[in-house]
């Protein structure tokens, strides 16, 4: 078993996910056999997805099983659960949503899985798969540990292969691309094991004597190779084209990889031993950006903005004046989002009907035309308090629709929960972009006064 994490989706998304339902694969042709969700829904991680404003909106990849190894439902069921545990530790199911379909028409088992880029409690960007060396060592003890509790034999990597960008593998453009390479690769790499190239330097002689390749760039970790008659080079990245590859002992190491490998009971303590670290790590990281309560933050925030000087404003009675009706018109604005919040979780029992979806959208545009349209300033942050109650107030009902669709009994009853959940993420979208206007029109407010 290995886990396989692609680049960041930008996409809607529509794209990943009737990807992993559809009866046909990537190239075309019709599925030997279906895809079927084992966790999560379809539907509901679409809207979490078009939800999301941000340019990168979802995690995507497979937990994919080689051929041999047959895992029953049940513990296909535990790997879902741990490697939520590990890549979410510390946050529950209203924190981040989840899709997972299996597919077995390639002939072996694999677990396909998205994960929007949102903490769904503060809107704010979550990741499982972020860049840097920690994230890496965090999947591979996951891999090991799930190994060894399997049955299953390690995987060990191929000193000797070639690395394959994603365009190269999914794409028929990057199909051609692939051939070409792995033609020439595999005539490097026999020359290598019958000792005629000898390091990286003789490696690139060999290339233009014998091929007539032409070396564009020598990198750390790999070569830029342009073929005769080509417009451009093509970057060849693996173990044998670093500048300090060791050819003698990658070859050893290959013929190692053709045994299987099993942990020994310490190398098994030592890869629990990493992953609890790295799993602790970012839990601590969780709770520090998304469960910290608000009231600290706020706090924090306050005492910064004490330490702050500023040179003092003046202001004449007619500024103070109109100041103080555009504080009243945001309170105003302020109670009609909190009223339409709870009228919303008034409704939750029922089905949301096209009048009632109309009359909640035109209701929210009017109020939104009126926030940005309306008042243009204040100096003092308590008046966007009431904001923060109404977006207090959709929350908790997210968190109501959220436990009414893990505890639907029925598909009628999981269906209408997730329409009311998309529906009041959209409202809290809404509501927090509302805020956010509020804010940088004031400081723009703050700094025009300030120049005068």
């Amino acid at each position: 078993m290995i886990v396989r994490v692609f680049k960041a989706g930008i996409s809607r998304g529509e794209s990943p996910v009737n990807y992993l339902m559809s009866d046909r694969d990537h190239t075309g042709q019709k599925r030997a056999v279906a895809p079927e969700i084992l966790e999560g829904s379809a539907d509901l991680t679409i809207a979490v997805i078009n939800n999301i404003q941000r340019k990168h909106k979802y995690v995507s990849g497979a937990i994919a099983f080689r051929d041999n190894e047959q895992p029953t439902r049940e513990q296909m069921k535990q790997v879902i659960q741990s490697f939520k545990q590990s890549v979410c530790p510390g946050l529950g199911p209203k924190h981040f949503n989840s899709l997972f379909v299996l597919h077995l028409d390639k002939g072996n088992t694999e677990i396909h899985f998205v994960i929007p880029m949102v903490e769904m409690t503060t809107g704010k960007r979550m990741n499982i798969h972020p860049p840097g060396k920690q994230n890496i060592k965090l999947y591979e003890a996951f891999t090991q540990v799930t190994n060894h509790q399997l049955g299953y034999a390690q995987v060990v990597p191929d000193p000797l292969k070639l690395a394959l960008s994603d365009f190269e593998r999914h794409t028929p453009e990057g199909k051609t691309d692939r051939s070409n390479k792995l033609y020439l690769h595999k005539r490097l790499t026999r020359a290598i094991r019958t000792g005629q190239v000898a390091n990286r330097d003789q490696l690139c002689d060999f290339l233009s004597e014998q091929y007539g390749v032409e070396i564009t760039r020598k990198g750390a970790d790999y070569l830029s190779l342009k073929f005769p008659g080509a417009a451009k080079a093509k970057r060849f990245r693996g173990p044998l084209y670093n500048e300090n590859a060791n050819y003698a002992e990658l070859v050893s190491s290959a013929r190692n990889t053709k045994q299987e490998h099993h942990l020994s009971p310490s190398e098994y303590q030592q890869a629990r031993t990493t992953l609890s670290q790295h799993v602790e790590s970012r839990r601590q990281f969780n709770v520090k950006a998304y469960l910290s309560p608000r009231v600290l933050r706020s706090q924090r925030f306050k005492a910064t903005r004490e330490r702050q000087t500023y040179k003092p404003i003046t202001t004449n009675r007619k500024e103070t004046s109109s100041m103080k009706s555009q504080f009243s018109g945001i309170k105003l604005i302020a109670r009609q989002i909190l009223q339409e919040a709870k009228a919303v979780h008034a409704t939750r029992p029922t089905t949301w009907t096209t009048r009632d979806k109309a009359a909640v959208i035109g209701s929210m545009q009017s109020m939104r035309e009126q926030a940005m349209h309306g008042a243009d300033t204040t100096s003092d942050l308590s008046v966007f308090s009431d904001i923060e109650a109404a977006i207090g107030e959709v929350q908790s009902n997210i968190n109501a629709a959220t436990a009414d669709v893990n505890s639907a009994r029925t598909p009628k009853q999981r269906s209408e929960a997730e329409r009311r959940l998309a529906k009041l993420m959209e409202q809290k979208s809404r509501l927090k972009m509302q805020l956010g206007q509020a804010r940088i029109r004031q400081l723009n407010s703050l700094s025009g006064m300030k120049r005068n």
